[in-house]
């Protein structure tokens, strides 16, 4: 839960999580047909813009959203350097009303977004992702999760993580959610794909 001073030191020294890679799991669900492209897509806290560039060469009518201009400038740095176009957002999604940001969406990419969220604000956020979604469209969200074994949690400290079942709280009215293999439980992380109900 750091500030936007801090996201903007992270990515001008080079944040740890940056990579020129498209994440595996969004490779393999588009590769598969679960994922279908073209289509509207929001990367929520879009950083560097890896992955919104990736869902643009896909065909994506792609929106990155985030509150670090320095994120920002990298991503549409990293959109001119691909050739596509990426429409970017700096706002708080935390916020009551976000400018820029008009769904419905067919994907929503959350990567370390809402975890990262207070958690007085985590519904805030799962109340605009559920506005932004289509019916039918699909939501892909990791995230720290805190089902380590108590025995290795002594040892290891995490940044903001949902606790188990804190994903249903926020997202199963409107949801159906499918927790996938990877990362495999007991990790500190977890990857769920959710699917807009109509």
């Amino acid at each position: 839960m750091a500030g936007r001073r801090s996201y903007d030191f992270m990515y001008r020294v080079g944040a740890p999580w940056e990579t020129s890679e498209p994440r595996p799991e969004l490779a393999e669900l588009l590769a598969s047909g679960e994922i279908a492209a073209p289509g509207r897509a929001l990367d929520l806290g879009c950083g560097d813009g890896t992955q919104a560039v990736f869902l643009a060469r896909q065909g994506f009518e792609t929106t990155g959203v985030d509150f670090s201009p320095t994120a920002l400038a990298k991503a549409r740095r990293a959109a001119g350097s691909a050739g596509v176009e990426v429409n970017l957002v700096r706002a708080d999604f935390t916020a009551p009303r976000v400018d820029g940001v008009a769904g419905p969406y067919d994907l929503i990419l959350d990567y370390g977004s809402v975890d990262d969220v207070a958690p007085a604000k985590r519904g805030a956020v799962a109340a605009h992702v559920a506005e932004w979604t289509r019916p039918g469209g699909l939501v892909l969200m990791w995230c720290f999760y805190n089902d380590i074994p108590w025995w290795r949690w002594e040892r290891m400290r995490y940044p903001g993580r949902l606790r188990p079942g804190e994903e249903r709280e926020l997202y199963e009215e409107d949801f159906t959610i499918r927790r996938l293999a990877a990362p495999v439980p007991g990790s500190g992380s977890a990857c769920f794909l959710l699917r807009r109900r109509p």
